[in-house]
């Protein structure tokens, strides 16, 4: 699947696009609170959704390309800057709160998707190695 959407990249993109229209979408509802069923599932939703954004996002830039350090450090500070937005949006979203602990559960995310998104690349390649 991954495959595909790299040499697809044109969907990824799309998917992004989705991602952080739904992100700005949802932060906008006054008042949202996640139920507290022993976890709280607007942290879990968070942490998912930034997942799939950074996700996205490297499959955008990179694609059947490279991986640069250049190029991955661009996308986590994209992925990290607009969780920063995320949080300074909701502070002016009636209802809502800015707050550090919502960010870092972002970041997590973000960074949970780089490394799942690294290890995978380099699996590929030894792989790659193997075979031929």
């Amino acid at each position: 699947m991954i495959s595909w959407l790299e040499k697809n990249k044109k969907i990824s993109i799309i998917f992004l696009t989705l991602i952080a229209i739904e992100i700005f979408v949802l932060s906008s509802i006054s008042g949202v609170g996640g139920v507290n069923a022993g976890i709280n599932l607007t942290s879990l939703y968070y942490f998912a959704v930034f997942f799939l954004f950074c996700f996205f996002s490297l499959i955008s830039v990179f694609g059947k390309e490279k991986i640069t350090k250049k190029k991955l450090i661009f996308v986590l500070i994209i992925s990290l800057i607009y969780a920063a937005l995320d949080e300074l949006h909701q502070f002016f979203v009636p209802g809502r709160n800015a707050n550090i602990n919502d960010f870092l559960i972002d970041s997590s995310g973000i960074f949970t998707s780089a490394i799942i998104y690294m290890r995978y690349i380099l699996n590929k390649k030894k792989r790659k190695i193997l075979i031929n």
